[in-house]
């Protein structure tokens, strides 16, 4: 049973995984930041996403709304020193599934877990992509920074999604030629893909304020993800 936990909060983070311990079959992940969880959750196949409310930065609550606009649906369990009513149907409101108050009792954390997991199987997302801000949506070919649409050709959306596969690495014209333009067996076409891809830097920097593809002197192009905040 594969575990996300996002505790930033080392004492909660101990109890929780000292609970866990219970279950022979976990597999706990802890990370301590939202957008920590954002991009695993979207990316890797969880059986269940334990979420403390309140973390530093994006918190659980803001990163599980993201997860469900991607529909990404593994049940998620709230966690949350905020225990009233109106703050449970926050957390069902955000898309969880379940929502547990602190202090909590280490059976009954295991117990709700049995039943999440029961109700669904874990599912990767493959038709999200998240870097910081931006988000690609893979199958609608879509792209959004910080919720904002941004109008990208579908060669131009090939294009940045084979950066932000490879973010932080350095690609040639020649890779990315492969990547965009499979369909054609013939040498990279230097022009065509440096104007599709300065159309792309500049609809990026349109929305960001800054430019996001950097240009590496006789190497080709990174995208830096320390740039998406």
């Amino acid at each position: 049973m594969r575990i996300l936990l996002l505790e930033d909060d080392p004492d909660a983070a101990e109890r929780v995984l000292s609970a866990l311990a219970a279950l022979p079959e976990a597999e706990p992940h802890h990370v301590t930041r939202g957008d920590e969880a954002l991009r695993r959750a979207s990316s890797e196949a969880f059986d269940v996403l334990i979420l403390d409310r309140m973390v530093e930065g994006m918190d659980g609550l803001q990163a599980l709304e993201r997860l469900r606009a991607l529909d990404v649906r593994t049940p998620a369990l709230v966690l949350s020193n905020l225990g009233a009513t109106r703050n449970r149907i926050e957390g069902l409101d955000a898309g969880a599934d379940d929502y547990l108050a602190k202090p909590f009792d280490a059976e009954e954390l295991v117990a709700r877990l049995r039943a999440l997991v029961r109700r669904a199987s874990a599912e990767a997302n493959p038709d999200a992509l998240i870097l910081g801000q931006l988000d690609l949506r893979l199958r609608a070919r879509t792209v959004h920074w910080s919720g904002r649409h941004v109008d990208v050709s579908p060669k131009e959306f090939e294009i940045l999604k084979f950066l932000a596969e490879n973010h932080d690495v350095v690609v040639s014209r020649e890779m990315i030629w492969n990547a965009a333009w499979p369909e054609y067996r013939i040498p990279p076409q230097v022009n065509v893909i440096d104007v599709n891809l300065s159309r792309l830097r500049g609809k990026l920097e349109a929305v960001a304020g800054r430019q996001l593809v950097e240009t590496v002197r006789k190497q080709g192009f990174v995208l830096r993800s320390n740039l998406f905040g």
